[in-house]
């Protein structure tokens, strides 16, 4: 059963000494981060943009997984290509949009509802939710390969 709210989720942030940083929660895998090449930084560490893109691909296949889980659907794979356009704006610098290009792969007889279910993830997705900038959402389903026949 989830926790009740609210939820408390917290971050912790050191800066080293070659201006990247170090980013840890509880157990999870520590993450380097620090600016964008476009900013001046390097390839080789997550930035902040990066991070918040990724963070909407996450939570939109992390709600899509518990409402499939509910509707009792099976999905054979699920993978997704984000994009996040930062721009500068009257308002400044900021996100203008996020492309998610999902792929599904669920039998062919299961489409209608797993675009459905996405659908609903999508208008449920906490991270989408809360940011300004649209999250644009395209769907190709697959289906999954043929099982070999048994003799």
């Amino acid at each position: 059963m989830p926790a009740r709210f609210p939820h408390n989720y917290q971050v912790s942030l050191v800066r080293l000494a070659d201006h990247s940083a170090s980013i840890a929660s509880g157990g999870a895998t520590t993450l380097s981060g620090g600016p964008p090449v476009q900013f001046d930084g390097r390839d080789d560490v997550w930035s902040p943009e990066q991070l918040l893109v990724g963070a909407a691909s996450l939570c939109l296949m992390t709600t899509f997984e518990a409402v499939s889980r509910r509707a009792q659907l099976a999905i054979d794979g699920y993978r997704c290509s984000a994009e996040g356009i930062l721009d500068k704006t009257a308002a400044g610098i900021v996100f203008t949009r996020i492309d998610l290009a999902v792929t599904l792969t669920v039998a062919p007889e299961h489409e209608a509802r797993a675009r459905e279910l996405l659908a609903t993830a999508k208008k449920h997705c906490i991270i989408s939710n809360s940011l300004k900038a649209p999250v644009e959402l395209s769907v190709t389903i697959e289906a999954p390969p043929a099982q070999p026949a048994l003799h």
